[in-house]
């Protein structure tokens, strides 16, 4: 791995992965230029739907003997237990009762609900016949996939797993085989002694946005213990994450911009380390990206670092 430096465009590799990004930061913008041609992040509505009375699957208390977190099956699923030809479960994770709320409005006590939800869920769902991959993901913002302005999470239960992650499990496989290391940990090594993409560190969890950034102002969140699995992780790792998590989110609300983030877990009880990958939405693939799978990030990740950390 060489020493990167933002400026001027630059070909550049995954640190494991045979996946490639182009790094322009001459074509891109600066992050406060997305809120004058961007729609509003927050998807205002004059009425909170009536999720009290939806049948909950589970539901975690907050004060005044009132749910705080609530997980109900999804309405509208595209994956049905009853159905063998798109087997699978969908739920989703009701983040608050109050609407109109951004995730990053929440506290962290509150997140760390919805971290409890998500860890509870995982376990339970993976005990299900049938289910070979389960994914905790969210959608915020219309340029995210978000459908509905209530600020909720999703989970899809699968009967199989997913080919792309089998893909990075096996060359994961391929460079403990050759390096007898973890590629995750090697890369934790590799950009805190840069410090160029380090976003937040504790000695619970690093955040960087990663060298290969296919997504500007993308954001991994990885503990630096080495352990393959969201439910694994102890109070102190979940608490660094959350405090984080809210911190970006805040950072992205502020500029408009929608983002995806999901939980990457270890498949199969392998040995592999988990990550929390964010990936901001502020842009539109064209056809370079569709047609040859190469992406180009109009923002250098070390820009990107720098602008989380009020240094832009």
């Amino acid at each position: 791995m060489k020493k990167a430096v933002a400026s001027g465009a630059e070909i550049r590799k995954h640190y494991y992965l045979n996946q490639y990004v182009v790094i322009a930061p001459g074509r891109g913008t600066r992050p406060d230029s997305f809120s004058a041609r961007l729609p509003s992040h927050r998807q205002e509505t004059p009425k909170s739907p009536p999720i009290e009375r939806d049948a909950a699957i589970l539901s975690i208390p907050g004060e005044n003997n009132r749910w705080a977190v609530k997980v109900i099956a999804n309405k509208f699923p595209a994956l049905s237990p009853d159905n063998p030809k798109a087997f699978g479960r969908q739920e989703i994770v009701i983040e608050t009762p109050e609407h109109n709320l951004e995730f990053s409005d929440l506290s962290l006590e509150q997140i760390m609900r919805i971290f409890a939800a998500y860890g509870d869920r995982l376990q339970k769902l993976s005990q299900l016949a049938g289910i070979r991959y389960v994914s905790v993901f969210k959608n915020d913002g219309a340029s995210a996939g978000a459908s509905i302005a209530h600020a909720h999470s999703q989970i899809a239960a699968l009967p199989l797993v997913p080919p792309e992650l089998e893909a990075e499990a096996a060359t994961v496989d391929e460079y403990y085989d050759e390096h007898q290391s973890c590629p995750v940990c090697d890369l934790l090594i590799w950009e805190t002694n840069q410090k160029v993409r380090v976003v937040y560190q504790d000695k619970s969890v690093v955040a960087i946005t990663p060298y290969a950034s296919r997504y500007s102002y993308e954001v991994w969140i990885i503990p630096q213990r080495h352990t393959g699995s969201f439910t694994a992780l102890k109070h102190d790792e979940l608490h660094s994450a959350a405090t984080i998590l809210k911190n970006i989110t805040t950072k992205l609300d502020s500029a408009h911009i929608s983002y995806n983030y999901f939980l990457q877990n270890a498949l199969d009880q392998r040995d592999h380390h988990f990550i929390l990958k964010l990936e901001p939405r502020p842009n539109v693939w064209a056809g370079l990206e569709l047609g040859t799978g190469i992406i180009i990030n109009q923002t250098a990740p070390e820009t990107a670092a720098l602008w989380y950390k009020n240094k832009l």
